[in-house]
């Protein structure tokens, strides 16, 4: 199993277990019981309530049926851990208590910060302005538009049609055997090293918006068109780097919240740390 997979399957069992303990805290005695273990009781609008409010989630039926599964067996073992009384650990009790501030204080902060962080576009161009120096192009990038044809003759005819003024995307979809030519054989920016070895070395010789002549690799003749060049060394555009800049804005202005609100709830509630204390450690780095 993928690693994505695992940690989507993980989200889904957590989250389905949030949803269950809230609904348990509501009347829903008319949902119909999925599955039940001694007391406790998985209804159907328990698992209804997720789906409608994760719509971006994609759930499949196996998913739905494991995390049931799971969720019976679980209830098998939390109920006997506390028939045996487990639940009265000390250390258990201590765990508990660190896992609910946990929950609590991530939930705290979602809906007092999380939830009300925007990025303005003026604050992404100015920390693109202001950080120009980060966003140093490593690689030359090529907007390329395609056809990977049979012959040097089909090639060479194509070409012709091209010169005529037919158009590239529409003779790409009739003709091109790449799989880019649902796209009209556009492949968007690329570096060389995503072409074929023969293309990638005469991509920084091609003038721009010029049909190539036909380039012969193993795979056939490709006609090449060179819409754009982002040359390597040059500073980023910002429609390269917007991603990274809005995340990056939105974790600062994040922080500048978090260290707010720790500030005004300090002043509010001293608190006392005695540092000197660590010392005792004898911790050395």
């Amino acid at each position: 199993m993928s690693k994505l997979r695992v940690l989507r399957v993980l989200f889904l069992a957590v989250a389905l277990t949030l949803v269950s303990c809230n609904e348990r805290d509501v009347d829903v005695d008319d949902s119909p019981v999925v599955a039940s273990s001694g007391n406790a009781k998985l209804h159907l609008s328990e698992l209804r309530s997720f789906i409608t409010d994760n719509p971006t989630l994609e759930l499949s039926k196996i998913q739905l049926q494991n995390y049931v599964q799971r969720w019976s067996e679980k209830e098998l073992i939390y109920q006997q851990a506390l028939a045996e009384g487990f639940d009265q650990s000390a250390a258990i009790q201590k765990k508990i208590e660190s896992l609910s501030k946990d929950f609590i204080v991530a939930a705290y902060l979602q809906e007092k910060i999380d939830s009300e962080l925007s990025v303005s576009e003026r604050e992404i161009q100015l920390y693109y302005n202001d950080n120009a120096s980060e966003f140093i192009r490593e690689h030359a990038f090529y907007n390329v538009q395609l056809m990977l044809l049979a012959s040097a003759a089909q090639a060479y005819g194509i070409r012709e049609k091209l010169a005529a003024g037919e158009e590239f995307e529409i003779l790409a979809k009739e003709n091109s055997l790449d799989a880019s030519k649902e796209n009209g054989g556009n492949m968007g920016w690329v570096m060389a090293s995503a072409l074929p070895d023969q293309v990638a070395r005469r991509l920084s010789s091609l003038p721009l918006n010029s049909v190539s002549t036909p380039i012969n690799t193993s795979l056939g003749y490709y006609l090449i068109l060179v819409r754009g060049v982002r040359k390597k060394g040059e500073v980023q555009e910002l429609d390269e780097v917007r991603d990274i800049i809005e995340w990056r804005v939105k974790a600062r202005n994040r922080e500048d919240s978090y260290r707010e609100l720790v500030t005004r709830l300090n002043e509010e509630d001293q608190v006392d740390i005695k540092w000197n204390y660590l010392d005792s450690l004898n911790i050395e780095r």
